[in-house]
């Protein structure tokens, strides 16, 4: 079973993937993301400020980046 590795962006700053998730397949790390991501939201449109959240998915420790999932935040005051 391929490993995926997620890493995260944010406004506090970088965290890299060391240990990754063994999927069955790309489209089970694409929703992996997209769950992380979703929670990470919930938690983004709480703050005042406005924020940016990436995770890139990488199939192996050097292994190229396979998407992007990110999302901005500004407020509208």
């Amino acid at each position: 079973m391929p490993r995926y590795y997620f890493d995260v962006r944010d406004g506090d700053g970088a965290f890299i993937d060391e240990v990754g998730v063994d999927l069955p397949n790309m489209d089970s790390a694409v929703k992996e993301a997209r769950k992380a991501l979703a929670d990470m939201v919930r938690d983004a449109l709480r703050e005042e400020e406005g924020s940016e959240i990436s995770i890139l998915v990488r199939d192996g420790a050097d292994g190229p980046i396979l998407i992007t999932v990110s999302l901005s935040t500004d407020s509208l005051s």
